[in-house]
């Protein structure tokens, strides 16, 4: 059945006490699985009778931060699970919870395990079936989520099926994952990459974001206040006031316990038939020049996986006789050039090193479009545009030939939620 009246009107908590949601497994395809995958994709892509995705094509579709719902050969997934300002009625971000629900996904693929990305996962998986696939540690928090879940009374589904990709403790590149449940259609794999860091190295030629304090630009360096400042536009407020936070009335954020946090997964999808058309997407973006990454440490003060040090970087340490980031670079080679690249376009060291990471990875990538994620968190909402600039201008203080750019399809919040990406895949 439906979710109760609690998720399309501003009524108490209270009134959530004892409602279950019946997942509707085994069931035929409904009126609200259509609706929501058109609204999701898009009238054109989605067969009006039955909810059948359309296979010459796959569509990319924007839920904020670096949530995607993804359609390929007729697949359905999502690219992570969260939502940023996820609330009981459509506000700025155009959808609730019941739309993902209704989409029913077949998959949910996580880039790591913090709350902006690995949020509602847990949930959604109990009440569509959706299988979740993340690094061990993340899989983890998912077992956690689902309990926790189940015991407040959101679902009658006790656990999620959890598929784990890539050794527990392995070093970032010293494996590559292959995926094979989408076969033939799509194949896909997967390997360990670094987290963002603020706490690497900083590099004096980037051009950084600046930070913010109180609504102003703080410029880090001595270069003048020029340069793209992470900084919210002062009538965004007015123009996008916030709603009831879904939150207040049910608690599906993922748990903040264990390693599993900033363990990074880099995904490739490569979907067969025709002219092969591959993408890959990434939630965050490393410091792979200096093999740093965000360290996740322990009450010790220390890294939960050595032999990162204190900082996050790995000193010393070679991965096929490399360092650890010219490994992953050298990986990245092996994958150009691609399609589509879903990248983060935010590093944690923004104000340290701007967006050189971003930058790098393009560099050894080489996609023919680039579509940038991660801009509603960490990222100011609505700070979109200021970051495009900070992208224009990584490019060139990296010296990157225009001709190399790729192709861009920039995101802006919130214009551009629910504006379905369609390429097709046997047209060049």
């Amino acid at each position: 059945m439906r979710l109760p009246p609690i998720f399309t009107t501003t009524l108490g908590a209270s009134l959530l006490s004892g409602l279950f949601i019946v997942p509707a497994f085994g069931k035929g395809p409904s009126d609200a699985m259509i609706a929501a995958r058109q609204k999701v994709f898009g009238t054109e892509a989605v067969n009006e009778k039955n909810g059948k995705l359309r296979t010459d094509r796959v569509v990319f579709s924007w839920l904020t931060n670096a949530t995607f719902a993804a359609a390929m050969k007729g697949h359905v997934v999502l690219l992570d699970s969260f939502i940023t300002r996820l609330e009981t009625t459509p506000g700025r971000t155009p959808l609730v919870i019941q739309d993902l629900l209704d989409l029913k996904p077949e998959a949910i693929f996580l880039g790591h395990g913090h709350f902006d990305h690995a949020d509602n996962a847990a949930f959604i998986a109990q009440e569509t079936g959706a299988v979740i696939y993340a690094s061990p540690e993340t899989c983890d928090n998912m077992h956690i989520d689902a309990a926790n879940n189940f015991a407040r009374g959101y679902t009658l589904v006790k656990d999620v099926t959890c598929k784990a990709q890539t050794a527990r403790g392995s070093l970032p590149g010293s494996e590559i994952v292959k995926i094979g449940d989408f076969e033939p259609a799509v194949s896909i794999s997967v390997f360990k990459h670094l987290h963002s860091t603020n706490t690497g190295v900083t590099d004096p030629d980037a051009v950084p974001i600046a930070a913010t304090s109180g609504g102003v630009c703080q410029p880090t360096l001595s270069k003048g206040n020029t340069f793209p400042c992470n900084l919210q536009d002062p009538r965004d407020p007015a123009l996008f006031p916030a709603g009831t936070p879904l939150s207040t009335v049910m608690n599906i954020a993922t748990a903040r316990t264990g390693p599993g946090g900033p363990i990074a997964l880099f995904y490739v999808f490569t979907v067969n038939g025709g002219d092969k058309f591959r993408f890959v997407w990434h939630n965050s973006t490393g410091d792979i020049t200096d093999s740093c990454a965000l360290p996740n440490n322990n009450s010790s003060g220390m890294p939960f996986e050595p032999p990162q040090d204190v900082h996050g970087c790995f000193p010393g340490v070679t991965v096929n006789g490399k360092t650890v980031g010219a490994n992953l670079a050298s990986i990245m080679d092996g994958l150009s050039p691609v399609d589509v690249e879903l990248g983060s376009v935010v590093s944690l060291g923004f104000n340290q090193n701007g967006e050189r990471d971003i930058v790098t990875y393009i560099e050894h990538v080489t996609p023919h479009y680039f579509i940038p994620n991660h801009v509603t968190a960490v990222a100011v909402e609505g700070s979109s545009l200021e970051w495009k600039v900070g992208y224009f201008d990584a490019l060139k203080a990296a010296n990157v030939s225009p001709a190399a750019w790729p192709q861009l399809l920039w995101l802006v919040d919130p214009n551009d939620y629910l504006k379905p990406m369609v390429f097709e895949i046997k047209d060049e």
